[in-house]
């Protein structure tokens, strides 16, 4: 690399040097339909992103479906996708725009049938031939901590508009000889009826089922995954505020008394809907995942956002009042609220009730990424242990111990000191080639416990909360 630097060290001229890319901390996946064809030369290295996890396309398909795709940039994303305008492409090209590093995509085409099948399966698999559900295929990006379905959000929307007033039925006309053509329908283009099918919006679909199956499916697949979804509440001028919040709690919960049995631990659910600068209504989804990855980025994963605005200049479709707030906070909905200089989001916290035992550990969303993101990175660095067979000289613990340290000092974790706030044990196993450690972290706004386990090479890990 060469310099030129003024004698008093204030200008400086750098020749050109190659940087490491920046790693992001939080990255999210965003699963919706297929709403237009891609450039498919212009999302060659998203493919190779896809092939590195085990993907690829089948043999003369073109459509990228059923592939985790990789964007670094909306200019690399809009290349691949450039007449794509539906909620999907906007969600991402927000999430770039409200800071996000990387994004992952997975372009599903929906069964009509059965659509929400398509993103989530109702039950595992019977046949390991059977084809992924998308969020299946989402939860194979290692390093992704957030799940975006925009799509499903507007499906949403579509079962929770009021019906449209039924039009008035005209005077029957005079009886008089017309010709023929005006009575048949003319053939449409072929052109004409892609672009019909590709504006086709989704079968309605109910947000509880949704909301439901995706925690499920999360808990299982990647418990350090959290899923973010915009409720399709505030589009309805007529309700009421109190009115809103029971929608909105229903959608979430069910129409049941409050309980834990209620709660979606994997969720992070947001209300209302929002209105982007042209006055169109939109998600929020990307603008909130964009806004935790930055966040992430220059704070930690376990900084709440609660506060800070979106960009973009988007507004809720509805205020959101005292009346109707209290009841969003307790039941564990982020509400999105319009402040001079903004809209913010009132509070960081999962989709869980509050006042019940264990709630404050399940409501606290900053607490729950920084658990994932433990998960994800311990996960990464157990993969490497296994091929480098260092099991036994020391590093592990060291290495342990001074990644927490480092979360201690910057913030991440309750205590004291570092050994008020975290505690390893290493386990004997008497198995050869074999070791486990159990680490109970106290993190600033939640205590959980994560079990990693070595054995014969393969990695296992789990985590709850702590009493």
């Amino acid at each position: 690399m060469n310099a030129l630097v003024s004698p008093d060290h204030r200008i400086r001229l750098i020749g050109a040097a190659s940087v490491a890319p920046i790693a992001p901390e939080l990255e999210a996946v965003f699963v919706g339909e297929a709403a237009a064809s891609p450039a498919f030369g212009a999302a060659a290295s998203a493919v190779v992103a896809a092939a590195a996890l085990g993907f690829s396309p089948a043999e003369g398909d073109t459509s990228l479906n059923g592939l985790p795709l990789a964007f670094t940039d909306v200019g690399s994303f809009v290349a691949a996708f450039p007449d794509d305008d539906s909620w999907l492409a906007r969600a991402v090209r927000d999430y770039f725009a409200a800071g996000g590093l990387r994004a992952w995509v997975v372009r599903v085409a929906v069964d009509q049938a059965a659509p929400l099948d398509a993103y989530v399966s109702a039950s595992p698999p019977v046949l390991a031939t059977q084809p992924l559900s998308a969020i299946a295929i989402a939860a194979q990006a290692p390093s992704a901590g957030l799940l975006v379905l925009p799509d499903l959000e507007q499906a949403c929307l579509a079962a929770a508009a009021p019906a449209p007033p039924l039009p008035s039925t005209p005077p029957p006309d005079m009886s008089v000889f017309r010709p023929a053509k005006d009575f048949v329908d003319p053939t449409p283009s072929s052109a004409a009826t892609k672009l019909q099918a590709a504006q086709a919006p989704t079968a309605p679909i109910a947000p509880f089922d949704v909301l439901k199956r995706v925690s499920a499916a999360l808990a299982v697949l990647r418990p350090d995954m959290i899923g973010l979804f915009a409720l399709p509440v505030g589009a309805d001028p007529t309700l009421s505020q109190p009115a809103l919040a029971k929608r909105a709690v229903a959608y979430v919960h069910g129409a049941v008394a409050p309980n834990p049995a209620t709660d979606l631990p994997h969720v992070q659910a947001l209300a209302p809907l929002v209105m982007d600068a042209s006055g169109e209504i939109a998600t929020p989804s990307g603008l909130v995942a964009g806004l935790l990855c930055a966040a992430a980025q220059t704070d930690g994963v376990w900084r709440s956002v609660a506060g800070r605005s979106l960009p973009l200049g988007v507004t809720p479709v509805r205020p959101i009042e005292s009346n109707a707030l209290a009841e969003l906070r307790k039941s564990g909905i982020v509400a999105l609220r319009f402040v001079q200089g903004g809209t913010i989001l009132d509070d960081d916290i999962m989709a869980c009730w509050q006042n019940f035992p264990g709630s404050a550990q399940r409501r606290a969303a900053g607490g729950r990424r920084l658990i994932g993101w433990l998960i994800r990175n311990l996960q990464s660095f157990g993969e490497q242990l296994v091929f480098e067979n260092v099991l036994d000289d020391g590093r592990v613990e060291l290495v342990l111990t001074s990644l927490f340290a480092e979360l201690f000092k910057r913030g991440a974790l309750a205590g004291g000191q570092v050994s008020d706030a975290v505690r390893i044990t290493r386990r004997e196993l008497h198995v050869p080639n074999a070791y486990a450690f159990d680490i109970a972290v106290a993190t600033v706004s939640a205590v959980e416990t994560i079990r990693l386990q070595f054995l014969d090479g393969v990695l296992t890990s789990t985590s709850g909360a702590a009493a």
